[in-house]
């Protein structure tokens, strides 16, 4: 798929959700959530972004029609904020997400990555189209996936693709909840990395204070390069925080 086909039908999807937005009065979901995690790993490549323990903040909106915006920061725990490390980020996302068929659910977006110096708009920056669609069964979720990355005019990074194949589980137990998704990903070579499989996947445990409070106990991302000519090596992200739901 070419970088501009999924830029564009992730176009029509918003200016359709738009349009329903605008007819629509009910007032907006609003999720925050914020992280302390030992290191920063790239989410679809489990590229090293930084080294140094990082805060991860998150501010999501979605409305009835399925358009949702997102706004997105991480900043190292280590030297001055916007001091160039890749550990300081700001991102800006905005997508549609809902049933396309009988429990069939697609998700499709365009995230700006404003980085390494957040604010300054250009060389260093990532433009993020994705779509995701996902089939419901009774026990786990599996997803098929299309991540493009393009670099900005004057950045040093090559863009790339993922093209991934996975399964997530979830299960409550009272307050408490368990959750583990497990992907297969065959990268082009994104962001300078080598082309190739690798294997990402997640678990975490979470306690519900109340409807609108959860406390994210433990999480993990990790990462494990498949491909033998794959420079990059096994890693894991661990992270704690709390998520706050106004509605």
């Amino acid at each position: 798929m070419k970088h501009h086909t999924l830029s564009v039908l992730t176009t029509i999807a918003l200016l359709t959700s738009f349009n329903a937005q605008a007819q629509d009065n009910t007032s907006p979901s609003i999720t925050m959530s914020s992280y302390a995690a030992n290191k920063y790993l790239a989410f679809g490549t489990g590229s090293v972004l930084t080294k140094d323990s990082v805060a991860q903040t998150d501010l999501f909106v979605s409305f009835k029609s399925g358009l949702y915006v997102d706004l997105w920061n991480s900043r190292s725990l280590t030297g001055k904020w916007n001091d160039g490390s890749f550990g300081n980020e700001v991102d800006y996302g905005a997508g549609w997400k809902g049933s396309v068929a009988k429990s069939l659910i697609l998700n499709v977006g365009v995230t700006y990555f404003d980085e390494p110096r957040a604010f300054t708009l250009g060389a260093g920056d990532i433009l993020y189209p994705h779509a995701f669609l996902t089939k419901e069964f009774r026990l786990l979720s599996v997803t098929v996936g299309y991540e493009d990355y393009i670099a900005m005019p004057g950045s040093g990074f090559k863009g790339g693709s993922l093209v991934s194949l996975g399964a997530s589980w979830s299960r409550s137990f009272g307050k408490a909840s368990l959750h583990a998704s497990f992907t297969g990903v065959y990268d082009t070579g994104t962001i300078g990395t080598s082309h190739g499989f690798i294997a990402r996947g997640c678990a975490g445990a979470d306690w519900s204070q109340n409807d609108r409070l959860t406390l994210n106990v433990l999480g993990v991302n990790w990462f494990v390069p498949v491909t033998p000519h794959d420079k990059r090596v096994s890693n894991a992200m661990v992270f704690t925080g709390l998520t706050f739901k106004i509605k």
